[in-house]
């Protein structure tokens, strides 16, 4: 499906001809004359449509989800969730938007689906969209919305933590690197000019030149250290993400070794996909269903591994409570899941695991900014030896060239 700007007449009474343009979402041009031919209209230009990248970028957040999801929360109280959708879109005036909107608009100008027209759109991620499904499905489309923004604003919240922290980090070890540099390339070099010019002793100058390489010695191995670590990680981090989906592949299982890392990460990934399996519950998704969405959205190797055993098992028909209390879950978690009778009963469950798994994350939070500050100070405390060392290298040949004036 593409979408097409079309330039076509229209036969209007008395013989007249009148020339509009419109939009239309079709596999091809071809489509679009059969379409217009079909009306008894006739094409006069037809041009693919491409936004630029960086306007269709910059739209597309978490922003306009939210006020997309509460303009159809309202619109919805009192008109069909098309009509709803539709009013939304030829209310917006902000140009970029409007032009991400057009495969949606048309859509539902050509009589399509709710759910069709929203998945044309691109701006919502498939729990938000299973959640709302279901509600389209189950008539309680306001209902479930509420569940939608919350999914979203929850998820706005984790990625401000996650950038915040890695904010911070990123802050820390840019400063430890440029002063790293700025002695390795800078300050050694010029302590070298000025102890060769100003010291004609060739014994003193012989050992503070070999001062001097043992501090360069151990000021590049700092730097080597630290600059190959940040690219390390910066490179597995980057190959772990763009593999979030395989748990066998060697970055998933290198982060899952990693010491509070991996505990931080399996919490916080089953806090949020406890928290989405409650609410996709809530908003009617069937229970195989809401796991196959979960699994997706998972990118923790043994949360993944954990919902995908849950859904073998259920689909060879193991009773849904004995299916879904295993590892990772705790025995207090699993004997909460055992528990259960109901799908809302599990939708309570599983909402207060995420409560559970929200508290253990953010004190595997807190041991993280600990230990990433016991790593940085370590640092930073070698790097201020290191100039303190330079300083009294500085200061010796400061009294050398003294001595050789005064002599």
């Amino acid at each position: 499906m593409r979408l097409w700007s079309v330039r076509y007449a229209v036969p209007m009474p008395g013989g007249f001809i009148t020339v509009r343009e419109d939009d239309f979402y079709l596999p091809s041009p071809g489509d679009v004359r059969h379409t217009l031919r079909a009306k008894g209209w006739w094409p006069i230009r037809i041009n693919e449509r491409k936004p630029p990248m960086f306007e269709w970028m910059d739209v597309r957040n978490a922003a306009w989800q939210l006020q997309l999801l509460r303009a159809l929360r309202f619109q919805s109280a009192t008109s069909s969730t098309g009509t709803a959708l539709l009013n939304i879109i030829e209310a917006e005036t902000d140009p970029r938007k409007r032009l991400a909107f057009l495969p949606t608009r048309s859509v539902l100008k050509g009589g399509g689906s709710f759910s069709e027209a929203l998945k044309q759109l691109k701006l919502l991620d498939a729990a938000t969209l299973a959640i709302i499904i279901a509600g389209e499905r189950a008539g309680d489309l306001k209902g479930v919305i509420h569940q939608a923004i919350q999914h979203v604003e929850e998820k706005g919240k984790q990625m401000k933590v996650v950038m915040a922290a890695l904010g911070w980090l990123s802050f820390d070890i840019i400063s430890i690197v440029s002063t790293i540099f700025g002695a390795q390339f800078s300050f050694i070099p010029y302590l070298k000019d000025s102890a060769t010019k100003n010291n004609t002793d060739k014994e003193a100058l012989a050992e503070f030149e070999s001062a001097i390489q043992a501090v360069s010695i151990v000021n590049f191995t700092l730097m080597i250290l630290t600059v190959g670590g940040s690219l390390g990680l910066t490179l597995l981090a980057m190959i772990f993400w763009r593999n979030r989906h395989k748990p066998e592949h060697f970055a998933s299982r290198m982060v899952a070794k990693v010491p509070l890392i991996s505990t931080y990460m399996r919490d916080s990934n089953m806090h949020d996909s406890c928290m989405l399996m409650a609410r996709l519950l809530r908003g009617g998704v069937p229970l195989d269903e809401a796991i196959r969405i979960i699994m997706d959205s998972s990118i923790e190797p043994t949360v993944r591994k954990y919902w995908k055993s849950c859904l073998d098992r259920l689909m060879a028909g193991v009773d849904s409570a004995k299916a879904l209390a295993r590892d990772p879950l705790t025995r207090a978690e699993t004997d909460q899941v055992r528990s259960i009778q109901s799908i809302d009963q599990l939708a309570e469950v599983f909402e207060g695991i995420a409560e559970e798994r929200k508290s253990a994350s953010k004190i595997g939070q807190r041991k993280i900014m600990m230990a990433g500050l016991f790593i940085m100070m370590t640092l930073f405390g070698a790097v201020v030896l290191t100039m303190i060392w330079l300083l009294m290298i500085q200061n010796q040949g400061f009294m050398e060239s003294l001595k050789n004036v005064q002599g």
